[in-house]
């Protein structure tokens, strides 16, 4: 039976998929081996490097491979040609791009000097093509053509005047202009204020047009460099912009997620072990320098204040799990409580206190608390009192090798629920200790017996390695 298989050029080489992402970084170390072959040929530059021979195969690699790349282009080209927004073939081979492909094609040598520097410009060209900085660089440009293309417009009038001037002017008193070209050396050298100082206005009219153009020049250079800085600026921006609309979709598909409102030090540590543990989870974080921190730590993130309304709907609280209130201020912390409690009265919230007072209104108002000087005092007395024991908690808790706790939940369509725990296989196949068991009346049975039976509705708290851990709950899970 035979299949035709037709391949999506554009897609496969030339978009933001995989395959395309590897093509580029080919093309890429290509362009970069056929400019080594350039430097390492013996007759073009005075460098020797090895064997003639060898750069010229890398050479003719380079170029099978430009062929390659201009074929494919070509071909693309040929089969969008009915679409509404394809490249006209006539403007395709006319495009700076299209010409630098094929110049890039001409081996080296083949070129005598000085023409073979073309083939260089045109390999560096179709290596730029390929990398995405220079492609926004080029995007930010290209939405300023009208600015920059009406200030080369303005400064080719006047160079040309000002060459023009100081040929009619000099041409009879100065050595060193004999011809036009001479005149326009001088107005571009002096223009752009480089002034190397090998042609001098012999007249005062000469002077008086050096020192217009002087002044103009510096003007113009300044205008030229703001127009190009706000394009980058622009591309910048709107570059940042994109990777906050990507995250913003991602958080969108989110649901039984966790919420860290703050990125200080502590709310660093708990993004740490979310991610660890493998939780979907978004940062909330009102100062920009910590929010592009956790940015680019690849952590989900909305700038702006937690305490907003719209900024915790824009995590999708209604949706979420769990949410850590671990900004700098009590307060802060109290009312975007009190926010995401009205949105999700369900949600599990735990809370950074800084005061006793604020322990006591966030207990009321339904959260979990940490205190860090209380539990600092804990720390310290159980390091004091039972070395050893606190340094295995120690462990318990920060290794990801070792040994975890970890809390399970017993649905109806558990195969555990309803069976004694020496009958499960928990401990046989799974290698987990159960330390204690919350009924679902809330009891809590510390180090439960063998004969414990499991009821649907309760929890078990169990310590094993992260291996096994997991593999338990990913039992539970498709069990339910």
């Amino acid at each position: 039976m035979k299949m035709n298989v037709k391949i999506d050029i554009r897609k496969t080489f030339f978009t933001e998929t995989l395959s395309s992402s590897f093509y580029r970084f080919f093309m890429l170390f290509t362009v970069a081996l056929s400019l080594i072959a350039i430097v390492g040929h013996d007759k073009a530059i005075p460098i020797y490097l090895g064997s003639p021979k060898f750069y010229k195969y890398i050479e003719t690699f380079t170029i099978l491979v430009f062929a390659f790349d201009l074929i494919i282009k070509t071909i693309m080209v040929f089969e969008e040609r009915k679409q509404k927004n394809a490249t006209n073939i006539f403007k395709y081979i006319i495009l700076p791009s299209t010409i630098a492909d094929i110049v890039s094609l001409i081996p080296y040598a083949a070129l005598p000097y000085p023409y073979r520097i073309l083939i260089i410009i045109a390999r560096i060209i179709k290596g730029a093509r390929f990398s995405k900085s220079f492609q926004g660089l080029m995007e930010g440009l290209s939405e300023r053509a009208f600015e920059i293309s009406t200030v080369f417009i303005i400064f080719t009038f006047l160079i040309a005047a000002s060459s023009i001037i100081i040929f009619v002017v000099e041409s009879k008193y100065n050595p060193h202009i004999n011809n036009l070209f001479d005149a326009i050396w001088w107005s571009i050298v002096t223009f752009t204020t480089v002034g190397y100082g090998d042609v001098i206005p012999a007249t005062s009219t000469g002077r008086a047009v050096a020192s217009f153009l002087m002044l103009l020049g510096i003007s113009g250079i300044a205008l030229l460099t703001g127009i190009v800085s706000s394009a980058f600026t622009d591309k910048i921006i709107k570059m940042k912009l994109n990777v906050e609309e990507l995250m913003e979709k991602k958080i969108k598909k989110l649901e039984n997620h966790f919420i860290i409102c703050g990125y200080g030090r502590v709310g660093k540590v708990v993004a740490k072990e979310m991610e660890r543990f493998k939780k979907p989870f978004v940062v909330i974080e009102e100062d920009q320098e910590r929010a592009h921190e956790a940015i680019n730590e690849g952590y989900l993130t909305i700038i702006g204040s937690a305490t907003e309304e719209d900024i915790l709907r824009k995590a999708r609280v209604d949706k979420a799990q769990g949410i850590a209130l671990v900004m700098d201020s009590d307060a802060d912390n109290i009312y975007t409580l009190i926010t995401a409690k009205d949105e999700n009265r369900n949600i599990l919230a735990v809370a950074r206190a800084n005061s006793e007072d604020s322990v006591r209104k966030f207990i009321k108002l339904g959260a979990k608390t940490i205190s860090p000087y209380q539990s600092s005092g804990y720390d310290i007395s159980r390091m004091l009192i039972s070395p050893r024991t606190a340094e295995f908690v120690s462990i318990v808790m920060q290794s990801d090798r070792t040994i975890e706790m970890g809390e399970f939940y017993i649905g109806k369509n558990s195969p555990y629920a309803g069976k004694k725990i020496k009958d499960t296989d928990i401990r046989s196949n799974y290698n987990i200790i159960i330390i204690a068991m919350i009924a679902k009346n809330k009891e809590t049975i510390f180090n439960p017996k063998a004969d414990c039976v499991i009821e649907e509705g309760s929890t078990l708290i169990c310590v094993g390695t992260k291996e096994d851990m997991e593999r338990f709950e990913s039992k539970l899970t498709n069990e339910i």
